[in-house]
């Protein structure tokens, strides 16, 4: 009886040794390498959320000087007869989601009216969120300002 040829040759077999040996180098490299990038992750993170953070800061102080400057005065310091924005006793008193309804929604029997989109204003509820943060950036130096409902100016200088 006779016995088959081999379906491979010497060559072929050392051709798919190879290919062996690359496919588990690449795993190889896939196993370290997932662990390293995690391992940085959440560095790269923390650097992206602090740059869209100051991004919308800078947009949120464009918007402000654009639309709410005219009433609330420059940075929000008030003399304008409208209220101080740039109050330490505003900013601590008034969290975030405060801040995004009063801009929102406006403040009914004011001046002050709805700057959402959907209540026929002209921000976008990001573009909202974008004037929260910069009136937040605004606390770490905003001065005392007792008066800041009528619209006593902010001194400056902290």
């Amino acid at each position: 009886m006779r016995t088959p040829e081999p379906l491979d040759t010497a060559s072929d077999a050392r051709a798919l040794d190879r290919w062996y040996v690359l496919g588990l180098a690449c795993m190889a490299i896939l196993v370290l390498g997932f662990p390293l990038y995690r391992w940085g992750e959440p560095s790269r993170r923390e650097a992206a959320r602090v740059a869209v953070a100051r991004e919308n800061v800078a947009l949120g102080r464009d918007a402000f000087a654009r639309h709410c400057a005219a009433c609330h005065g420059d940075e929000g310091r008030g003399g304008r007869g409208m209220p101080t924005l740039a109050a330490r006793e505003f900013l601590a008193a008034t969290s975030d989601r405060q801040l995004h309804w009063l801009i929102a929604g406006g403040v009914p029997g004011s001046a002050m009216s709805a700057w959402d989109m959907d209540l026929g204003g002209p921000f976008t509820g990001q573009e909202i969120t974008r004037l929260v943060a910069y009136l937040r950036s605004l606390e770490a130096t905003a001065p005392s300002v007792p008066g800041w409902r009528s619209g006593a100016p902010a001194p400056r200088g902290g």
